[in-house]
């Protein structure tokens, strides 16, 4: 379901939580380990933080190339 969401790019944890609606954290907590998505945090200068969800074989195979 979130491999689906995410559809091979990264995208901010927010969005994927919108796209999800209906489902607990719990549920979408529990999704994402069993599709094996991972997080990445990225600061930017001013020192805010975003989450970006990926999946990692998605992001293999389109930036390996």
């Amino acid at each position: 379901m979130i491999r689906e969401i995410l559809n091979g790019e990264f995208m901010d944890y927010r969005n994927v939580h919108e796209k999800c609606s209906g489902l607990t954290r719990s549920e979408i907590r529990y999704q994402k380990m069993m599709e094996g998505i991972k997080t990445l945090s990225v600061t930017n200068k001013d020192g805010e933080t975003i989450w970006l969800w990926y999946d990692p074989q998605d992001i293999w195979e389109k930036y390996s190339a």
